[in-house]
């Protein structure tokens, strides 16, 4: 089973995604954009993971969060990686406890590499990723579709960087299942975990 670790979002943080997703959207760019009903805040994905080891990813992730306090964030920004002039994942940024954020994932990191799971290359950074740009043939363009140009993405995200979404507390950790589908992943969440 294909399997990830985040933080649940409150229904405030969903639509504030889904209204800077509705301004990128104009900029007519090839984007496979979330899903305003499947955004989270991806703290570790796992990816396939043998059934049998769900017991002790569990037992991790409840040492990881016991007596972790619950943090408030807020969205702040709009941006892409790995620049905006060049994007090829859009997010949104977040401000607040950012660290109490980066300690959380920390913590369930090492946890999951003492189980066996490779530790991510990349520092963490705070984001709810809300789309991709497909790949496509390239035909003159820069990226987006065939014979397209990704500047008007960068102009719309430009012109977001300064975004203010709404604050929200962040107070609950999920062990999610996802399975692919043509329609897109459906998730399925395996077990729940409060922060103090």
């Amino acid at each position: 089973m294909r399997l990830f670790i985040a933080l649940d979002l409150p229904p405030e943080a969903r639509q504030a995604a889904a209204e800077v997703t509705r301004e990128l959207k104009s900029s007519g760019a090839d984007v496979k954009w979330v899903k305003l009903d499947l955004m989270h805040l991806t703290l570790k994905f796992l990816g396939e993971t043998p059934k049998d080891q769900v017991p002790e990813i569990k037992a991790a992730l409840e040492r990881a969060c016991q007596g972790k306090p619950g943090f408030d964030l807020a969205i702040k920004g709009c941006g892409a990686f790995p620049a905006n002039k060049k994007p090829q994942v859009v997010w949104l940024g977040l401000e607040g406890q950012v660290e109490r954020l980066k300690d959380l994932a920390a913590a369930i990191e090492g946890d999951m590499e003492l189980l066996g799971f490779p530790p991510e290359r990349r520092a963490f950074k705070a984001h709810l990723t809300l789309g991709r740009l497909r790949k496509g043939p390239k035909r003159g363009g820069r990226g987006g579709k065939a014979g397209g140009s990704t500047v008007p993405l960068s102009r719309a995200i430009a012109a977001l960087t300064d975004f203010q979404g709404p604050a929200f507390k962040a107070d609950k950790v999920v062990l999610m299942k996802s399975t692919l589908t043509p329609a897109g992943p459906i998730y399925e969440p395996l077990a729940e975990f409060e922060l103090a």
